[in-house]
């Protein structure tokens, strides 16, 4: 017998959410480190090396990702911050702050303040009045030279041209940076008035020289607030010639606030109780030299005390002198402090996350129902379709109401009837299309009609990637919804393609019978759907061509009819008029946001791609896009930085020009690629993969030959199973390519190849654990992370694609497919169904 269901998830398996719907979140704790560059050098070391891991070591079982962001890692010398670099990237450093908020299932900042709090960072954008007050002749706050000097670097635009300024570096298209600036209240507050922009000039000049430039520019316009917060605090009637009003006052001082500063109030902004702060002191404390800079420091611990339970905040004392600034590990006393600072804070972030989720229903201990997964792979393809929502990326379209009439004739009439197809090229609108009717449909019908809504973007998540597997998903989905009897998974249920649509056929008969119900199926991209060697009719013969008349079946693909991997029945069927509709054609003309200049979408990716190109380097930016085109299902951050990012030196300065990236570099180009990008929620992570699947095929295009795909699968198997025994083989083979790229810099093996191997050295030995058993190399088959491994499921849905695609069969058979442990963690987490479906393939 079927087993109640809670109303909440019901109604989302039926497609009806609203805003008090609650969608599985990620199982992530993401941790934002805010400190000065120069401070704490040595503490952020230890998080990253040793906090983390040990944390990450608790929660294993529990497949709770810990993540722990420095956003000073691998940005250079200590003497120039990231934000000195370029001033746009602290309201990158804001929306990230948010994004921890929003995603950390516990902690999500961690300040550490010392004895400084730093100095204001340059402005990026200044209010009109603003502006006007500190380079008035009649304020005379400063000089002619100076205002010579603020006027070369600022620019006075609308709204137009302020969007302009920012995407210099990328297209005529205000997607990207919009994502960014919506996240800072300086670009808020543009749309009540006009503001004055910093040029970005800067990117362009060598980096000692802008900041000559940026510090003379900091200097002069902190001069200048200072003086206008001094005039009208002590303004008398004859002296005051400009009125200052509390707002503008308080507008002077926010531009004053310093990076910690900005950082700690925005965190206090999102919540009180995940947050958490260390206040070093020294033991021969000196009277600060900078009196306002003291009293400011500590009005932002004041700040930090009363708003934080005692639990969240600790105080470290550290022998020695505050001036000796630089914390030395082979000092006893400083050895001493570090050794308790590690465990005071590894012990108050454990605490402080076991509280957090020890309610969580997210954190879900031992086997999930039958009814829990449905509802958390439900919610991956609800949380894609409401991107869509929010993009209204449709501006018009001739196709619902041309549908709309066909398909309400059939109902009205009783009349059984095909799916409907809705076909056209990249960019042509079948995404926003579908969601545009997925949305609309429920008005169709009268208000004592219940209209169910299944919605699935093929080959989003492992339950939607083969056709097999995204019909059993299906078919449970609808037994769920109509609460059938037998329960959702009959008695005699068979992983035999044939049992699987006959099942489906048996449910939609059901369905026939429900006078007041009406069930709809939506499949995006139905072209993407993975075929199967067991496959012994078309790959899409399951698909009726005959509906009942309360069931709707609405499809989208890229390919025309013809091409799909139909029976030579169905196509007959599916070509007629009244159920496809050709994009190309005119009487089915869409108009979507994102067409500019006339140009094809195909042509406008490309040119995205070129200009990030030029803007992060061809290496860096190349190697970005081909981990994420060869990825499975997508990857996390964390997965991305193992791949990309160098942790040998902290100080080190990782270039994208060559192909590294750090935490500052990849949040900022994160941002910059929003238009290209999809952030996607799977299996309690948080996924990078591309929005639109021509993304791949430019990448395959430009980067990819069939050495890089196997060297880039290898790498990305490398993060979840790295070993020991695989680098002298590969380097030597390198090793003789490298010679041959130097000079063919535009060859695709030079843009991929020749940092690959590099990087999969330093993932290897960085990652790599000492055998529990030293004669293991020795052995025929082994396990080399027996001891070591706890199964995740990111191991059993991505590593196995990476290791079969490596082209290296003995470790694939000693690492997945003859390995108990792996197995039975493939047949405990992703279920029988899915193996089933899938080991054909390893054929």
């Amino acid at each position: 017998m079927a087993v109640p269901v809670d109303e909440g998830i019901l109604n989302a398996l039926r497609g009806v959410t609203s805003q008090s719907t609650r969608l599985p979140k990620p199982l992530l704790i993401k941790i934002y480190v805010s400190s000065l560059k120069q401070d704490f050098c040595q503490e952020r070391r230890m998080l990253l090396e040793l906090v983390g891991p040990e944390l990450q070591s608790l929660y294993d079982d529990r497949q709770i990702e810990i993540e722990i962001v420095d956003m000073h890692f691998g940005t250079g010398s200590l003497d120039i911050s990231q934000v000195e670099k370029d001033p746009y990237i602290m309201h990158d450093y804001l929306h990230e702050i948010e994004l921890c908020h929003q995603n950390s299932k516990s902690v999500f900042f961690l300040a550490l303040i010392g004895n400084s709090i730093g100095y204001m960072p340059l402005p990026t954008h200044i209010d009109n009045d603003i502006y006007e007050l500190i380079t008035s002749d009649t304020t005379q706050l400063m000089t002619k030279d100076e205002r010579q000097i603020l006027d070369k670097w600022f620019s006075k635009g609308d709204m137009a041209n302020e969007i302009t300024i920012t995407t210099t570096t990328t297209t005529t298209t205000t997607t990207i940076t919009s994502t960014v600036n919506e996240n800072n209240e300086n670009f808020r507050q543009s749309h009540l008035q006009q503001q004055y922009v910093l040029k970005q000039n800067y990117r362009n000049m060598v980096v000692e020289k802008w900041h000559d430039e940026y510090v003379q520019l900091r200097g002069i316009i902190d001069k200048c607030l200072q003086r206008a917060l001094a005039t009208s605090s002590t303004a008398t009637a004859d002296a005051a010639a400009v009125t200052i009003t509390g707002e503008m006052q308080q507008r002077l001082q926010k531009l004053r606030l310093t990076q910690i500063e900005r950082e700690v109030l925005k965190a206090l902004e999102l919540s009180n109780d995940k947050i958490v702060a260390v206040y070093r002191e020294w033991s021969a404390q000196l009277s600060a030299k900078d009196a306002e800079s003291n009293e400011r420091l500590r009005k932002l611990k004041d700040q930090l005390t009363m708003n934080l339970s005692t639990d969240n905040y600790t105080t470290l004392v550290v022998s020695g002198n505050f001036e000796e600034t630089i914390i030395d590990p082979d000092k006893e006393e400083h050895e001493t402090y570090l050794s308790k600072f590690k465990n005071k804070i590894t012990d108050k972030l454990r605490n402080l996350i076991e509280e957090h989720i020890a309610n969580d229903p997210d954190v879900i201990k031992g086997r999930k129902k039958t009814v829990q997964e449905i509802f958390h792979e439900h919610s991956t393809h609800l949380r894609t379709l409401h991107e869509h929502q929010m993009a209204r990326a449709l501006v018009s379209s001739t196709v619902p109401s041309r549908l709309k009439q066909n398909l309400m004739n059939n109902f009205r009439n009783g009349s059984r009837h095909a799916p409907y197809f809705i076909c056209g090229a990249h960019g042509s609108g079948k995404s926003a299309l579908i969601t545009s009717l997925y949305e609309d449909v429920p008005n169709w019908f009268q208000p004592n009609t219940r209209v169910h809504r299944v919605i699935r973007f093929a080959a989003a998540s492992p339950r939607s990637a083969y056709n097999l597997e995204l019909l059993r998903v299906i078919c449970q989905q609808i037994s769920i919804i109509y609460n059938i009897p037998e329960g959702y998974l009959p008695k005699d249920a068979s992983f035999d393609p044939l049992y699987i649509n006959n099942w489906f056929q048996n449910l939609l008969r059901r369905v026939e019978d429900m006078n007041n119900h009406i069930l709809f199926l939506f499949i995006d991209d139905l072209h993407l759907l993975n075929p199967l060697d067991c496959d012994i009719v078309a790959a899409l013969s399951w698909l009726p061509t005959s509906l009942p008349w309360n069931v709707q079946l609405i499809c989208t693909s890229t390919p025309p009819v013809e091409q799909l991997k139909f029976t030579l029945m169905q196509k007959d069927r599916f070509k007629s008029v009244e159920y496809l509709f050709n994009l190309a054609a005119e009487e089915n003309e869409t108009i979507l946001k994102h067409e500019v200049n006339g140009e094809s979408f195909e042509d406008f990716l490309e040119k995205k791609f070129t200009h990030l190109e030029l803007r992060w380097g061809k290496k860096g930016f190349s190697r970005l896009a081909c981990y994420i085109t060869l990825s499975e299902y997508g990857l996390s951050e964390t997965e991305l930085l193992e791949l990309l990012m160098p942790v040998d030196d902290p100080e080190a300065m990782l270039e994208t020009e060559n192909g590294n990236f750090c935490f500052s570099s990849l949040k900022k180009i994160h941002n910059e690629m929003k238009f290209l990008l999809r952030d996607k929620i799977m299996s309690g992570k948080v996924l990078i993969q591309w929005r639109y699947p021509y993304c791949a095929e430019i990448t395959h295009k430009r980067y990819l030959d069939a050495d890089s795909i196997r060297a880039i699968h290898c790498a990305i198997s490398n993060i979840f199973f790295p070993t020991d025994n695989e680098e002298n083989d590969e380097e030597e083979g390198y090793e003789n390519n490298e010679n041959s790229e130097k000079d063919v810099s535009d060859d695709k093996k030079s843009v991929i190849s020749q940092t690959l191997k590099e990087k999969e050295k330093d993932n290897s030995s960085i990652s790599r654990k000492s055998s529990a058993h030293p004669n293991d190399d020795t052995s025929t088959f082994y396990n080399p992370m027996a001891a070591d491994v706890s199964y995740s499921m990111r191991h059993v849905e991505e590593s196995w694609h990476h290791l079969m695609r490596s082209d290296d069969m003995d470790k694939f058979k000693q690492i997945a497919v003859c390995n108990f442990d792996f197995l039975l963690a493939a047949v405990s987490i992703w279920k029988i169904e899915c193996n089933s479906i899938s080991c054909p393939n390893l054929r």
